[in-house]
């Protein structure tokens, strides 16, 4: 065996860990976000659906995807952080079509404990600074100066070492922070604290809130005119504020992401450990938060993150089954879901065991992988070639020939398809419903076998 190897990626990342919606390229375009592992998807929400624009390669694990607008900006700017602690803000160029760097920079410390629950990137929602949880016990703050640039880094001291959560409130004159804890007894609480930027200091906040459910571990930040926190437990969803607390039960279960659905953060979309969907309502009163409900919607991949795009349509990024693009509908089927599936993004991880075979005996290997996790693993065959995917197909026997052509000469594609019998020919066509049906092409003999057709100039047919 040789000493030498040549290492390359033979597929792209495909588990998607994080997603976010914004207009990154243009005022007026809504476009989906998606970071898959080491790589970035750019799409755009057009009529005809979700079209790709760009994919963009990072160099790292991603940890933070967010989108937020500096004042004086007309669109999103994007917030990427890596699990080797480095970041950079992304900006979209509309002249050259591109992304570029619009700041980047490493925000390691040489000493510090690394966080059991991951790592934790937050914008200020009125883009006043950045905040990082990325070493137990310290809090990193970025601020941005009054023309939106990033300023220097400092840590803040943060008394809570088992930190579940942290987000960023609305509606606060100050930067302001709600912290979800675990104290060394187990019990789990939720603490306020604004961020003085002149001091580097944490100031004591507004509100907290002690001896929550055990299974807590999901903070949802609610946006004006409401504004308060949403903490969601395994048993429990709680809205919180400086002025309301209320509280209902739920079934058993264990969030694993969350997308809003409007811009006034009444409703928000969980998904659960279990891949089922629920639509949680903020009932209010004009300002007054007055209950919760929750309702069962159906049943998706297990989501890794939620992002409502537009019309009831969400994306479902999953990072252990296949993506989705669903619609909520107003009514149920016949299963009684509200969900149905529109499209699915093929998702390979994560992958716990593969081999290589011969299946064919062909000489060419191809690789059995055992890819997903939970209700949604699976066998997936991955081989390197070309693929073919069925359109459309019509039961037809006795066939002697098969000819297409074009209606003009001019047609970028093939119109029709001669199909051509012992007895007869028949022609097929592509109907405005992607639907393979017959047809008629005047001037040919459709009650003989046809033995040679094809197009000829100005426009005309041989048969």
């Amino acid at each position: 065996m040789s000493i030498w190897n040549y290492v390359v990626t033979a597929h792209k990342p495909t588990n998607v860990t994080h997603s976010c919606v914004g207009n990154f390229t243009g005022p007026q375009e809504l476009n989906l976000i998606v970071a898959k592992c080491t790589r970035i998807e750019i799409h755009v929400l057009s009529p005809q659906g979700l079209q790709p624009m760009l994919d963009v390669p990072i160099y790292g694990r991603i940890a933070t995807l967010e989108l937020f607008r500096p004042h004086g900006e007309a669109q999103d700017l994007l917030f990427v952080a890596t699990e080797r602690y480095k970041f950079c803000v992304l900006q979209w160029d509309a002249e050259t079509s591109e992304v570029i760097t619009r700041a980047m920079g490493d925000v390691s410390d040489r000493i510090g404990r690394p966080t059991d629950n991951g790592q934790i990137g937050i914008v200020d929602p009125d883009c006043r600074l950045i905040g990082l949880h990325l070493y137990d016990g310290l809090f990193k703050v970025i601020p941005f100066d009054n023309k939106g640039q990033l300023k220097e880094a400092f840590n803040i001291r943060l008394e809570e070492l088992q930190v579940l959560d942290i987000k960023f409130l609305y509606g606060c004159p100050k930067p302001t922070i709600v912290v979800l804890y675990q104290d060394n007894k187990e019990a789990r609480h939720v603490k306020t604290y604004e961020v003085a930027l002149k001091d580097k200091d944490f100031v004591e906040g507004p509100w907290s809130q002690n001896n929550l459910d055990n299974g807590a571990e999901l903070l949802i930040p609610v946006p004006p005119p409401l504004c308060g926190v949403l903490i969601i437990g395994e048993e429990t969803i709680v809205y919180c504020s400086a002025s309301a607390f209320k509280a209902i039960p739920v079934r058993p279960s264990i969030t694993r992401a969350y997308g809003r659905v409007d811009a006034d953060g009444s409703r928000y979309l969980l998904g659960d450990h279990n891949g089922i969907l629920h639509l949680l309502v903020i009932t209010h009163e004009k300002e007054k938060v007055t209950g919760l409900k929750i309702e069962l919607l159906g049943e998706t991949s297990v989501a890794s993150s939620i992002s409502y795009l537009d019309n009831a349509v969400v994306f479902v990024g999953s990072s252990y089954g296949d993506s989705q693009l669903i619609k909520i509908n107003l009514h149920p089927d016949a299963k009684g879901s509200y969900v149905e599936v529109l499209e699915r993004f093929v998702n390979l991880g994560p992958i716990v065991d593969f081999c290589v075979v011969d299946l064919e005996r062909q000489g060419q290997g191809q690789v059995v992988t055992c890819s997903g996790a939970y209700k949604d693993g699976s066998l997936r065959i991955v081989r390197n070639g070309i693929g073919i995917n069925e359109q459309a197909s019509v039961e037809l026997q006795g066939i002697k020939g098969m000819w297409s052509l074009r209606s003009a000469t001019d047609d970028p594609y093939d119109t029709f398809l001669v199909v051509s019998f012992i007895s007869e020919t028949r022609i097929l066509a592509m109907n405005l419903e992607d639907e393979l049906e017959e047809t008629e092409i005047e001037g040919f003999s459709s009650d003989v076998q046809t033995l040679f057709c094809h197009d000829a100039i100005h426009d005309q047919l041989v048969q």
